[in-house]
């Protein structure tokens, strides 16, 4: 789902091309519910999914990893980490977008700025300014919002929710673990995100194997163009865009993100928006904007 590159500033020509390639990757990013709700339609899970076309794409990662071993080798539990957490952030995030609403699970997911600030300060020993304390305290002030009803608080998380919520934790994990590792290639750090979720998706298989659905051949066409052009390709896009362009530019453009997702799922999914989930959506987003810009 995401990319586990560092991000490096580097002027010149590369700016343009990888501030279109950032745009373009965020794009893809927030329109990916709607082939996970086609393929859900055809009866696959978000289990199918990841040990299929996580697993396709890994077959192809797994010798440039090894390749790049000799330079990972003396981090290779960061890499373990990164791959592991990432792994659970594109389950779990695969798994909210075929279960529940589109809109929620997406801006539960931007729990980033409290998950990153709070892991900064428990992981890396960072500061907490008032800037980032700000950005924490609108990131779940929002989230709240958004679960409260006009009669005091709602229903309690449904499975949906949990899991975009432990998405976001997943990817906030990775994102702390690449800021401890410091001599891994982009390359490994961008695809151990495949392997770590579908190598566990295999070595669950035995457990679950009477449960995978039995897939027709044009379905399994469409897996293959979902991994390789779809999840790689946006990958490739957004590890591009992330290692030429400075840091928190990168992650303002990456709220695009976001807003495509919120947006399209409106417009094309027929969701609807809620006031509490406007005014959380903005809070999560100011929230965002303000840890992207520290």
């Amino acid at each position: 789902m995401r990319s586990g590159s560092r991000t490096i500033a580097i002027p010149g020509a590369h700016a343009s091309a990888a501030f279109f390639s950032l745009m373009a990757g965020g794009v893809t990013w927030g329109l990916t519910w709607w082939p996970l709700r086609f393929f859900a339609d055809r009866g696959l899970t978000a289990y199918s999914i990841v040990l299929i076309a996580y697993g396709m794409v890994t077959l192809v990662s797994l010798p440039v990893i090894w390749r790049e071993r000799h330079r990972w080798w003396p981090e290779r539990y960061w890499l373990l980490a990164i791959g592991l957490c990432f792994g659970w952030a594109n389950f779990a995030f695969t798994a909210a977008m075929m279960m529940g609403p589109v809109v929620r699970a997406m801006l539960l997911f931007y729990l980033l700025p409290a998950w990153g600030a709070i892991g900064g300060k428990l992981v890396l020993n960072e500061t907490l300014g008032a800037r980032r304390m700000l950005a924490v305290a609108l990131s779940l002030g929002g989230v709240a919002v958004m679960l409260v009803g006009a009669d005091g608080w709602g229903a309690p998380l449904s499975l949906a929710d949990i899991t975009a919520l432990t998405a976001g934790l997943g990817y906030s994990g990775a994102a702390i673990a690449n800021r401890k590792a410091q001599s891994i290639p982009i390359a490994s750090r961008t695809l151990i995100s495949f392997a770590g979720c579908s190598v566990p998706a295999v070595l669950a298989l035995p457990f679950i194997a009477a449960t995978l659905p039995v897939i027709a051949a044009s379905t399994w066409a469409w897996l293959i163009v979902f991994a390789f052009v779809w999840l790689l390709g946006a990958t490739l896009l957004t590890t591009y865009g992330t290692t030429h362009l400075q840091a928190s530019r990168a992650a303002v453009l990456q709220v695009v993100e976001l807003v495509v997702a919120v947006v399209s799922a409106v417009l094309l999914g027929g969701e609807t928006l809620s006031r509490q989930e406007c005014l959380g959506g903005a809070m999560i987003v100011a929230a965002t904007l303000i840890e992207a810009r520290r």
